[in-house]
């Protein structure tokens, strides 16, 4: 709970100093893909992951401005038991995420590109469906700060909307006690497309 507080209070700090800065440009995306994870493990296990996001960019005046969001990552997969056993149990996973960063724009006519750093707030859960302790599923989970890059693309369509897409890449190393071991990587690709609309 604290990291997660921390990340909405840094959020909130974004937006309100963009806010004050007299941001020139504010608008909203919104949209779904999939995670392409980079670890092994984790795609042995879970494959890629269902992802969906939104967030509110502020562009200052000239080429930079800040972004804040949320996003969401789900997944089922299956865990093998160890040695020559051929026992099977059932994993759920879900992370989510408050992504804050800096951001260059630059403007092609009707297209939009940015490109973004940051940090990433994250807190993940993975859940044994079928392992039970003191009556309620056997789960792990943890919270990690990790650097973000992002870069995305918009198409204006109609007045105020765009088509949207947007790629950020994530590393975050998995706790202790997961099925998917301390030192796994449970970040990588999101390929997010959607829907950018423009507030002013």
């Amino acid at each position: 709970m604290r990291a997660r507080r921390l990340a909405f209070v840094l959020a909130a700090f974004v937006l309100a100093m963009a806010a004050a800065a007299e941001a020139q440009e504010l608008s909203l995306s919104v949209g779904a893909g999939g995670l392409f994870p980079k670890e092994g493990k984790y795609r042995e296990i879970y494959g890629s992951g269902l992802s969906f996001g939104g967030d509110v960019w502020f562009k200052l005046k000239g080429r930079l401005g800040f972004a804040a969001g949320f996003g969401s990552v789900s997944d089922t997969g299956t865990a093998l038991q160890d040695g020559f056993g051929t026992a099977v149990y059932p994993l759920s996973f879900r992370r989510t995420s408050v992504p804050v960063i800096a951001f260059y724009q630059l403007d092609a006519g009707p297209v939009v590109v940015r490109f973004g750093a940051g940090a990433g707030f994250h807190s993940y859960k993975e859940t044994w469906t079928t392992v039970a302790q003191d009556g309620v599923n056997l789960h792990y989970d943890g919270r990690k700060i990790s650097p973000r890059f992002v870069m995305t693309a918009s198409l204006a369509l109609i007045s105020r909307i765009s088509l949207f897409c947007s790629a950020s890449y994530d590393t975050i190393r998995a706790g202790a006690g997961s099925a998917l071991a301390t030192t796994v990587d449970i970040g990588g690709l999101q390929l997010l497309g959607g829907l950018a609309f423009r507030i002013f």
